[in-house]
């Protein structure tokens, strides 16, 4: 019997790695042979998740055996997926984020503008009438809330509301707040991190215009652990972007609790498209204020496209 190779996106968030576990078992529940895996290592907030459920960890890959049959969660570009992808078999697509990936054969998906992908496997489990055990409703209630920023984030609809109470009616966390609060913190932990670690913590490539640029998020509830590291971070974009061969790189200081998205850019250049594109600010601090722009989905990479390509 085939065994379906699950996996999420490269540097992965919550989302990413709760969705594949989740998936794993919907499919398992399903009577498949399925199995979740990880292309990149954990970051705080989600170690800090799979530590509070006691949860395994998916196994790291870099590469399966050709032919194999793939399932993608959080994701669905060809830059955030395994490497090689076009080697695989395609057999199923889960995602929440807009679509660009063509493919040769014709496959499942369930695609849905919500909070997360943890969302539609919650909504998945649902419509069939699977039980799902306390530990993935703990899960997937962690991927809602890591991807809405507790429903601070403007991608979050009534329905990831809604799927909280759901999935907490099983989990039965006593305040699904404090521990959303707790995740974030656990994030915002960074230690001696180095700049170029911080940029990639949460990262992704995107085409625009036929231009690759990369775009870094860095959630946190710290958010001046970011801006004082100005000169490392500007030397770091600048080494990625290098090493990459990438038009532009930027890298977003998200400040969950105020609200609030400071920007620094990897060239002039692209500095200034990104001031133009947000009408934003220089501030003193060096960083760009893009105001409310917390959602990289939603908001970030449709206002980059739209200038850049406009």
């Amino acid at each position: 019997m085939t065994t379906y190779k699950i996996i999420g996106h490269k540097n992965p968030d919550t989302d990413a790695i709760c969705s594949a576990i989740a998936m794993q078992e919907f499919m398992k529940a399903k009577g498949h042979n399925a199995q979740a895996y990880r292309l990149g290592e954990l970051n705080k907030e989600t170690q800090f998740v799979m530590n509070y459920t006691s949860s395994i960890i998916p196994e790291l890959v870099t590469s399966f055996e050709e032919k194999s049959e793939l399932i993608l969660v959080d994701h669905n570009e060809k830059a955030q997926s395994i490497d090689n992808l076009e080697q695989y078999s395609l057999y199923y697509i889960v995602d929440h984020h807009k679509f660009s990936l063509e493919t040769s054969a014709p496959l499942y998906i369930r695609a849905e503008p919500i909070g997360s992908t943890c969302s539609i496997v919650a909504k998945m489990f649902s419509e069939e009438q699977i039980e799902i055990s306390k530990e993935l409703a703990t899960l997937m209630i962690a991927g809602i809330v890591s991807d809405t920023l507790y429903f601070r984030s403007p991608t979050t609809t009534h329905e990831d509301r809604e799927l909280v109470e759901m999935l907490n009616e099983i989990a039965q966390i006593e305040d699904v707040e404090k521990f959303s609060l707790d995740m974030f913190s656990a994030k915002s932990d960074l230690g001696d991190i180095t700049a170029i670690e911080m940029i990639q913590i949460d990262y992704k490539e995107f085409e625009f215009n036929g231009n690759m640029y990369g775009i870094g998020v860095m959630e946190t509830t710290n958010a001046q652990y970011g801006i004082n590291r100005l000169s490392e971070i500007k030397e770091a974009l600048t080494q990625i972007q290098e090493r990459d061969n990438l038009t532009g790189v930027m890298f977003s200081v998200v400040d969950i609790l105020d609200e609030k998205n400071y920007s620094i850019c990897s060239n002039e250049e692209f500095g200034v498209q990104v001031q133009q594109a947000f009408s934003s600010t220089l501030l003193e601090n060096g960083f760009l204020d893009l105001g409310g722009a917390l959602s990289r989905k939603k908001q970030i990479v449709p206002t980059l496209k739209n200038f850049l390509e406009g």
